[in-house]
């Protein structure tokens, strides 16, 4: 049983911020200047740390244009300055082109000695298909070294730090379209209680992405689902913030056709999987990768608005827009 001083603690975070993301780009492809990337720094004391790591990166400068646009930053925030003194790391959920844009066009004009973070998977793709002198000037450490590499190992349960900041990662595996992997990085602050925010990249629905075997069944990894159950323990205790998981189509899609993405109908499915193991009212669900199709964002927040009384706490950012956690 808690004592009185840890309940008081603990009701004291749960109504300080933790965390400040800056949304640079939501939408879900075909949008040059607002693709997935988010910026997340520590907050103390209700001041956000100059400090940000990045997760994904398919949009940069203009959505740090759309931040000072919208007073998320400081009106006299010099962009260039920004992107080389203030993002410390890079962490790439997969190697698509809409999640690393932004950061390979901003290489050039990048401070050196920084990190690109991910799966083993990912760093090849964008030391063998981007770093090849050829797609683009190789910036990594075999390079220019601009950038230093942190493989992340899916199979260990144990969070490393991100150099240059206070945050710890963890690292998950996620089915993009069996075999093709994504990945979710699961964020904790390194000196406040451990708490954190879970990112996922693309990702499809347990149910969908199956594995062949060389006798050619198939079966579910089941990535989702070993992903819930470990980060239950960090709900229980409501360290927790937020998760940012993918949404990408309406309802009304076949399976066929999700090409490794969620829609609302799938989403809450995997999120009642979720609260199995424990109750999420408390956990922010951040809404990510809405394709810039006809109506489709006013489509899908409608789907999943009309699920809020089930529990979940929706959140639909808008690039440019800060959000405290």
């Amino acid at each position: 049983m808690k004592s009185a001083i840890e309940m008081k603690a603990m009701h004291t975070r749960m109504l300080s911020p933790s965390f400040y993301v800056l949304p640079l780009g939501t939408s879900g492809g075909l949008e040059e200047d607002n693709l997935s990337s988010y910026l997340l720094a520590s907050i103390n004391d209700y001041i956000p740390s100059s400090t940000y790591i990045a997760l994904d990166c398919g949009t940069i400068r203009h959505g740090i244009e759309m931040a000072i646009e919208h007073k998320s930053l400081p009106e006299d925030t010099d962009i260039d300055v920004f992107i080389r003194n203030q993002i410390k790391a890079y962490l790439i959920s997969h190697g698509h082109l809409d999640r690393v844009s932004g950061f390979l066009l901003n290489n050039p004009n990048d401070k050196a000695e920084k990190v690109i973070v991910g799966l083993n998977e990912t760093i090849q793709i964008i030391q063998d298909h981007y770093y090849n002198n050829k797609a683009w000037i190789n910036f990594g450490p075999t390079g220019l070294k601009t950038y230093n590499y942190q493989i992340l190992d899916p199979f260990s349960s144990t969070s490393v730090p991100i150099p240059g900041t206070d945050f710890d990662v963890r690292i998950f595996r996620l089915c993009h379209i069996c075999p093709f992997l994504s990945s979710a990085f699961l964020i904790s602050r390194r000196t406040y209680s451990s708490e954190a925010v879970l990112y996922l990249g693309d990702t499809g629905p347990d149910d969908v992405e199956k594995m062949t075997l060389p006798n050619n069944r198939t079966y579910s990894p089941g990535y989702l689902k070993q992903l819930w159950q470990a980060i239950t323990p960090l709900i229980a205790e409501r360290k927790l913030k937020a998760i940012f998981i993918e949404v990408s189509y309406p309802n009304g899609r076949s399976s066929n056709q999700l090409f490794g993405h969620l829609t609302p109908e799938w989403l809450l499915k995997e999120l009642n999987v979720l609260r199995r193991y424990h109750k999420i009212n408390n956990v922010k669900i951040i809404i990510t990768h809405i394709k810039p199709e006809k109506n489709a964002r006013n489509t899908i927040i409608k789907e999943l608005n009309s699920a809020t009384s089930l529990g979940f706490n929706f959140v639909f950012p808008t690039q440019g827009r800060g959000i405290w956690l």
